[in-house]
């Protein structure tokens, strides 16, 4: 069995507020898979909500007290209700829930679900303790204690001791662990290790009497039995006892609380190491034999003090768990990149969002595409407040620079500007672009090219002219949900800053650098020594833009645009406010693609 899926009303943030619930309209529902399942969003979009949800329904294996408080309810809500559904039962599972289970489809179709719940209230006096219970209907029946220990789940909590779980302690995480292994369940009384320790207090307790274990004369000191004699001494003294030495009493309990879990022939290790040690030892308790209860864990932060190449050795390993259903929260662009996006829940606004299929836009060769392309940069769009998604490096280095000037900061904002690296923006976008009536509220910027040459722009082609076929084309193709496209008005984003009045001549000035790094850097045929000056004497606009564009980019001598966009990035940030008038340049048909595209994203409207 699996936790198919969560619905809260009035939990945390996922509110209505309205105190008549109506279980038809949860306020959120998370739909979960078998195996690996990642929810992914920044800071405070629900991901740990989700997770505790989960915890006071359930309860946890190492038992540690979880209450309802006030900040559980939504605002001023005094009704909560929190429902996990399980699916896929196998006999032996199914048979601890026979008198709570429902079934969904008919006949020889039909299969046993599970719908385990809390109902919680609280008035003036306090909150009322719910009870756990399970059923089809509203009320459900009470869940008796046997059948609740079959549903606990593992929980690791974010920024996690591990070292502190793995070290001797009483009931500690690890004695937990082992005691629950079939190695430690059977016959504990008559445990090796047990019998192994009643050897060795008996050999303690020989030495301490002056003898071998074979009751002779201990031939190698007798200084064990003066120590002892000496403290008898006194004890007769005081009472009529006599003391005893001993390691440990002979308890496989005290036993496995005595024992530590460390790395084989090392020593003084990090929390990272001790970290991915002890989630070793979680699936260890996960995986056990001979259980027919629920296998989920809930891990908080998996990345918690991994460096990122061990971050992808371990979302490799758990994506190939089969037996085991885990549900993680991450912050790890690292991981985002990594996942397979069937197994991504996004958080986002008072929403959660599967990547899954059948929920967004993607096709089947998205997905393909999305698992070889979405790198760590990329995966950053998971985690933002705004996306803006550009062909290449120059709008990638150029378009922070130019919001500052507008008085916008994106780092800031929260904004995330993808270099998608050609024009595949399709692929992308739909990510954001759902099927269902659930629509992400995270602004999508598409920033593309014209792609047609000045010359060309007023061709006819069916009444219509190339420029305004090809927008239409392309804000058609990408345009859809919170995503929306701004195309520049002319050929290229390079031609475009090209025609402005306020940057051209700083284009320009970085085009010339560009050009004698590059011969530095060995490249010949790269200087351009002409200074601005060149394009006085009455040349037109257009006349300037294709001689700097054409000439100096795409010409003979072509020059990196990506090092152009460097420096004239450099360039934007070391120019002072009154060298730049910013109501020129939000006014300029040129660059003004740009400022409504950096304005939507950053919700700047």
């Amino acid at each position: 069995m699996y936790l198919r899926k969560l619905s809260l009303w009035n939990f945390r943030k996922y509110g209505s507020g309205n105190d008549t619930l109506d279980l038809q309209r949860p306020d959120l529902v998370v739909p979960f898979k078998p195996g690996l399942n990642v929810l992914i969003g920044e800071n405070d979009s629900g991901k740990t909500a989700i997770i505790d949800s989960i915890k006071l329904v359930l309860k946890t294996h190492s038992a540690e007290w979880i209450p309802l408080d006030d900040e559980d309810f939504y605002d001023n809500s005094r009704r909560l209700r929190i429902e996990c559904e399980f699916f896929d039962f196998s006999n032996e599972e199914a048979k601890f829930f026979t008198e709570w289970l429902g079934w969904e489809g008919t006949g020889n179709d039909a299969k046993p679900l599970l719908k385990v719940f809390i109902d919680a209230r609280r008035t003036e006096r306090g909150i009322i303790p719910p009870d756990i219970k399970a059923g089809l209907d509203e009320d459900g029946i009470s869940l008796h204690a046997e059948a609740r220990e079959y549903l606990r789940t593992t929980y690791l909590k974010p920024l996690r001791d591990a070292k502190a779980e793995l070290v001797p302690r009483r009931n500690s995480r690890l004695s937990q662990i082992l005691r629950a292994h079939p190695a430690f369940r059977k016959d504990p009384a008559n445990h090796y290790l047990v019998k192994r320790f009643e050897l060795f207090n008996a050999a303690i307790e020989k030495y301490f009497e002056g003898k071998d274990t074979d009751g002779g004369v201990l031939s190698v000191d007798q200084l064990g039995k003066e120590l002892k004699d000496e403290i008898d001494r006194y004890l007769s003294e005081f009472s009529n006892k006599a003391s005893q030495f001993e390691v440990t009493p002979a308890d496989l309990k005290q036993i496995l609380e005595r024992l530590e879990l460390i790395f084989k022939n090392e020593k003084n290790l990090g929390l990272g190491s001790h970290n991915i040690l002890f989630v070793s030892a979680e699936l260890l308790h996960l995986n056990k034999k001979e259980w027919h209860g629920l296998r989920l864990g809930l891990v908080e932060e998996i990345e918690a003090h991994l460096h990122p190449q061990i971050q992808l050795q371990v979302i490799e390993s758990l994506h190939a768990i089969k037996a085991i259903q885990l549900i993680i929260t991450t912050h790890s662009p690292n991981i985002g990149s990594k996942v397979d996006l069937e197994k991504l829940l996004i958080c986002s606004g008072n929403k959660v969002f599967p990547m899954g299929k059948g929920y967004t836009c993607l096709t089947d060769p998205d997905y393909g595409y999305l698992r070889r392309f979405l790198d760590v940069t990329k995966a950053n769009l998971f985690f933002a407040k705004g996306v803006i998604l550009v062909e290449g490096w120059a709008e990638e280095l150029i378009l922070p620079s130019l919001a500052k000037k507008l008085g916008i900061d994106l780092t800031k904002k929260g904004v995330s500007v993808v270099n998608i690296g050609n024009t595949a923006f399709l692929r992308f976008s739909s990510v954001f672009r759902r099927k269902d009536n659930d629509q992400f509220e995270i602004p999508v910027a598409v920033i593309t090219d014209l792609d047609i040459q000045p010359s060309d722009e007023n061709d006819l082609v069916n009444g219509e002219t190339r420029k305004a076929r090809k927008l239409r084309e392309k804000q058609g193709k990408y345009n859809g949900g919170c995503v929306r496209t701004f195309v520049s008005p002319h050929w290229t984003f390079e031609y475009c800053l090209s025609l402005c009045l306020s940057f051209r001549e700083h284009f320009y000035e970085a085009i010339r650098r560009a050009g004698l790094e590059m011969t530095a850097d060995g490249y010949s045929g790269k200087n351009v020594d002409d200074d601005w000056t060149r394009f006085a004497g009455g040349k037109s606009d257009i006349a300037i833009a294709e001689e700097i564009y054409t000439q100096l980019v795409s010409g003979g001598r072509r020059i990196s645009k990506a090092i152009i966009a460097q420096h004239f990035a450099n360039i934007l940030d070391s120019l002072p406010e009154s060298d730049i008038n910013k109501s020129d340049v939000e006014q300029d048909p040129n660059v003004n693609y740009l400022i409504e595209a950096i304005r939507y994203a950053s919700r700047n409207n």
